[in-house]
Parts: C-alpha cells; structure tokens; sequence
C-alpha cells in the first residue's frame, strides 16, 4: 500500500517538474498583424526601387533657335544647366535655325532614352503634337501655349497680359510725350496679349496716351530680325514715342540699340535685358521660362511628374517687372499696389486668349 502511494506521489512530482520547465506559450499575431509586419519590412526595399536616380535622368533642350538671343532661348537653356548644376541630371540643348528641325530633333531626344523633352516656345507645338502621342513613356514640356489634351504634356503659360500692364503703367509715367511704341515679332495672339495688356496699363495711368504698334514679320524668321526691328522702332521715335517695349524674341534687340541710340527708354522682355543698355533700358518684363523647366524636372525627380496647365502670373511670381535704378519710390509704390489689385481681382487685365 504504502508502496503504491509512493508511486502515485512521484509521478505527480515528475509532472509539476516537467510542467514548471516547459516554455511559455507564445501568443499567435493575427493575419492582419503578420501582413502589416511584412508591408513594413518590405516597404524600405520599394521605396528604394521607385527612387528616381538623378544621375540617370537625361533633359533635352529643344530651342526656336540659337543661344545668344538674350531672350526665350537664353532664359531656357539658364533653366536647364540650373538643371544640371543643382538637380544632377544629364542635359542636352539643340539649336534649330528652322521650324522644321524641331520634331526630328524632339524625336533624336526620344530615340536616345531621353526622359524628359522641353519645348521653349509656342510656335513648336505643331512639332510637339507629332512625336509626344508616338512616345508616351517620355514626359514632354512645352512654354507659352496649352496643351493639355496628350497625357505625357505639361504646358505652362505666362500671364504676360498682366506684366505688360505693369509695364504700361510705367511707360506711362515716365513719357513726356504721351506717345509709346510697342514692337511685337508676328501679329499672332500670344503676342497681342502682350499689346493689350500693355495699352490698358498706359490708359490706366495716361488716358489721352497713344501706343503705336508694329510688328516684324508674318513667318519664323520675326523672332531673329534685329534690323527691321530697329527700323520700326526709330520710326516710332521719329513719330513721337519716347518709351518702346518689345515682344519679340531676338528681333528686340534691335529696338534696344536704337532707344539706347536716340536717347529713350526701351522695356526689354522674358530676362533682365539691361545690361544690354543700362543707360535707356528702363525695366525688363520677366516670364519665367527657366523657373518653369526647374518645377517641370524636379516633378519628375520628385515621382510626381505635372501635366496639363500651369499658368505663371503675379501671383506666383511667374511674371514681373524688374526694378531699376529708373524707380522712384513713387514709382515702386505704385507698381506695388497695382500689382496687389491685380492679384486681387480688382484689376482685371484682357487676356485676348481664352485658356
């Protein structure tokens, strides 16, 4: 008997023995919980495959025409080697002398393993619409028109009606004759856009104001015609005009020499064009194109390449006049406060485009 119970109490030791040193039970994670452990661990690894490597990204620069224009194709080819210098992408600019080297040379950028083409000018957008529908895996950008209806386009605009009001309005003040001229490169809308604006800022400060207008040519070569641009503007000048702005790319420089001849101010346009003549060039009407390609490349780098519209105005500081050493304080308060109304609304500038 006593034998028996002996038994019975060493086998319930044995257990509480074996019991006492068995591992604690691990509680189970539950499918959700496993499948977010793994969305985490695995999270580090996609996002370093989407990492966009900008030493891999190729810009090509597709130009209406030479460098040294000291207006769109400068301010552009300024955006792209900011580009290159801050962002580390590889670029490329090509020059066309003729309109119709803009699409094979938009298409040389595609076939090369170009990411991203920029267009620099309006009138290339017959050239854009031709070879961004044939490549949809490269991101093309086109200035200073829309087009919005090809998913791989940005397009970005400037509100150039309300810079050149801006302009108006200081052309105004600074006239002892109440005579301006304006020089556009062809008589197309996006540069009446720049004739309206800049006649109703002369009107809003000048009503009985006269603005003669003439523009250069009716085909490509308006933008790159400095003597007949000169010519038109010392005809101006001999009418009477004593302040002349210009909307016409390489052409301008023609109305700044002979401002800067006759002793009357000039308004340059797109850059800073007083150093050209910091004697007569009494502002420059900015738009900025190179601010543009910056916003459109670092879109892509960033994953979140833009398309459709993007317009530049006072707003955004997309469009401005620069100040000189011709401003009053007068001068700069006025422009401060019209610059106010017109963000605002309660200065409404023509936009002869309907966007």
């Amino acid at each position: 008997m006593k034998k028996n119970v002996f038994l019975a109490l060493l086998m319930v030791a044995i257990l509480l023995f074996a019991y006492a040193c068995a591992p604690a039970t691990v509680e189970s994670t539950t499918p959700d919980d496993t499948q977010s452990a793994e969305a985490v661990s695995e999270e580090p690894a996609d996002a370093a495959a989407d990492e966009i490597a900008a030493a891999d990204v190729k810009v090509g620069l597709v130009l209406t025409g030479t460098l040294g224009d000291q207006s769109v194709n400068d301010q552009a080819y300024a955006g792209l080697m900011y580009c290159e210098e801050n962002y580390g992408v590889q670029v490329k600019a090509v020059e066309c002398t003729d309109a119709s080297m803009y699409a094979e040379a938009a298409q040389k950028f595609c076939e090369e393993g170009y990411n991203l083409v920029v267009f620099n000018a309006f009138s290339q957008e017959e050239a854009l619409r031709t070879v961004a529908p044939a490549y949809p895996d490269v991101a093309f950008m086109i200035l200073d028109t829309v087009v919005d209806d090809i998913a791989n386009v940005a397009c970005f605009t400037y509100a150039t009606q309300e810079v050149s009001f801006l302009a108006g309005v200081l052309a105004a003040r600074k006239s002892t004759t109440g005579v301006i001229g304006f020089i556009g490169g062809m008589e197309i809308p996006t540069i009446q856009k720049y004739q309206k604006g800049f006649e109703e800022g002369v009107a809003y400060v000048n009503a009985e104001g006269t603005v003669i207008a003439k523009y250069v040519g009716n085909d490509g070569n308006a933008w790159n015609d400095p003597a007949t641009a000169k010519s038109l503007t010392l005809d101006e000048i001999a009418n009477g005009a004593d302040v002349c702005f210009h909307a016409a790319g390489g052409s301008g420089l023609g109305l700044i020499e002979a401002c800067n001849e006759k002793g009357v101010y000039s308004i340059g346009v797109n850059i800073d064009q007083s150093h050209l003549a910091p004697d007569t060039v009494l502002t420059s009407a900015l738009t900025r194109g190179d601010v543009a390609i910056q916003i459109f490349v670092k879109s892509y780098l960033d994953g979140a390449v833009l398309t459709g519209h993007t317009t530049l105005n006072c707003a955004n500081d997309g469009v401005g006049l620069v100040e000189s050493s011709f401003f009053t304080d007068d001068d700069k308060a006025i422009i401060a406060d019209i610059t106010a109304k017109i963000i605002s609304g309660e200065i409404k500038v023509t936009n002869v485009m309907d966007y």
